[in-house]
């Protein structure tokens, strides 16, 4: 799945979420809600990487609890994403895959001869 489908598709959900429960959902919860997400990613790290007590749960329900957890902070960037407008591919390729060009151009000069 694209990653632009992906955020639509969450958006649409996060709208349905907000209409059910009965609250506003602009931008300031979208990333009210991301901090929240986040916190909750570190507590589960915590418990994967056993800084924290294991609450009787199994390492398996840890380490899924530890992957829903990356899902929901990253369905959550990608709903305020496509809330605000920002298209998060070409954002990503601007700011992360330009680097891998970057690279690969360097790296194309050093094999090129030394010109006088």
């Amino acid at each position: 799945m694209e990653i632009r489908a992906l955020a639509q598709q969450i958006d649409a959900i996060s709208r349905r979420y907000a209409e059910v429960y009965g609250f506003e959902r602009d931008a300031d919860w979208l990333v009210l809600k991301l901090q929240e997400e986040v916190g909750e990613l570190v507590q589960a790290w915590l418990a994967k990487t056993g800084r924290q007590r294991d609450k009787g749960h199994s390492p398996e329900e840890i380490d899924r609890r530890f992957a829903l957890e990356l899902a929901d902070a990253v369905g959550m960037l990608l709903a305020l994403a496509e809330a605000t407008g920002v298209d998060i591919e070409r954002a990503i390729d601007d700011k992360w895959l330009v680097w891998d060009r970057r690279v690969s151009q360097r790296a194309g000069e050093a094999d090129a001869p030394e010109r006088d």
